[in-house]
């Protein structure tokens, strides 16, 4: 009820007589306790709102926590399946649960058993395919002497037959073409078997800087300019083949000195210095770099853009440097190439 502008409770009674007649109304105003009501209903409604913020907190929680159970799984799967690797061991998920996931992991698991089978099989091809183009490679390099010998034999032959003044001296000059021709062979023989066979490394424990030093010595020469610029300490040791790291060296440096024009001034930087574990090793030359079409096959076996040789020299380097668990890489333009050698120790 209200009285002008104020608002108050009234509460009434009825009165009844013995016949059960209302016969009066008892009124009693509740002016003093108004602001106490407003204050219980302020409170009430204040609790109630706070409980059900809390149930929907909790409800919260607790639909993070499932959604977290219900996602591990699949994030797992997740994981390895961006883990997968061709030629690498792949580890299975252990599941134990035989649910819609149980499923999902089994028909991983599946396809990891048939991705290593699968990954032996190329690596099986890559290596019979490998071989057989070495084999077409040395059969052509060694049927090249083999044709300038036969056709010295046939002309010494008829030489012979027909017996000339000068035959003493056709017989030197055709041993002498044979001789050479039987030294191509042999050096191609050579080159093809320490390819093939790469013994096994006699491991030791070597100094870097001595080894680079005497390398970087052997090859200095006048038109060719070669700065050893060492950053390593003198004790820098390292767990190696002696002969290996000589020849890996050695090919790097008579790689850069062959990439260096006859008409120009050569400079080498063999560089070497340490980082992250790792010993560093650059060679960089002022020649004239290495074609867009030819860099892809730089480490193939059998692959040369020089007329002599069989192009096996930077691919037995990479196989030692990857004995070594290091890594090798380059980088060129037409006013140089730098290869790049990171070692642990």
């Amino acid at each position: 009820e209200e009285i002008g502008e104020m608002n108050y409770l009234s509460a009434y009674v009825p009165f009844r007589n013995n016949e059960n007649k209302v016969i009066a109304y008892l009124n009693v105003p509740y002016f003093a306790k108004q602001n106490q009501l407003e204050n219980e209903l302020s409170q009430f409604f204040t609790a109630l709102i706070n409980i059900y913020a809390l149930l929907f907190l909790v409800s919260i929680f607790i639909a993070v926590l499932f959604a977290n159970y219900i996602s591990e799984p699949v994030r797992l799967i997740k994981e390895k399946i961006r883990a997968l690797q061709l030629g690498k061991s792949n580890e299975f998920i252990d599941w134990k649960s035989n649910d819609e996931i149980g499923s999902l992991v089994k028909e991983y698991n599946q396809k990891v058993l048939e991705l290593e089978k699968s990954a032996k099989l190329l690596a099986q091809s890559e290596r019979e395919s490998a071989w057989r183009e070495m084999a077409k490679q040395v059969a052509h390099e060694i049927k090249n002497p083999l044709t300038p010998m036969k056709l010295s034999i046939q002309h010494l032959e008829r030489s012979i037959a027909d017996n000339p003044a000068d035959l003493p001296e056709r017989i030197k000059r055709t041993a002498k073409t044979l001789v050479e021709q039987i030294d191509t062979l042999t050096n191609i023989a050579n080159e093809f078997s320490s390819f093939a066979k790469m013994p096994k490394a006699n491991e030791q424990q070597l100094n870097l800087v001595e080894i680079l030093e005497t390398v970087v010595d052997l090859y200095r020469k006048e038109q060719v300019e070669i700065v050893f610029d060492n950053q390593l300490e003198k004790e820098s040791l390292l767990v190696a083949d002696k002969d290996q790291l000589n020849r890996m060296f050695s090919n790097l440096i008579k790689n850069a000195i062959q990439a260096i024009p006859e008409n120009q001034k050569g400079k080498i930087v063999v560089s070497a210095f340490c980082k992250n574990n790792y010993y560093k090793v650059t060679i960089t030359d002022n020649g004239t770099g290495i074609p867009d079409d030819l860099q892809e096959k730089i480490f193939t076996p059998n692959f040369t853009t020089k007329t002599t040789g069989m192009g096996l020299g930077l691919a037995m380097v990479k196989n030692m440097v990857e004995n070594l668990n290091g890594t090798i890489g380059f980088t060129t333009s037409t006013t140089g190439t730098t290869f790049k050698i990171e070692i642990p120790f």
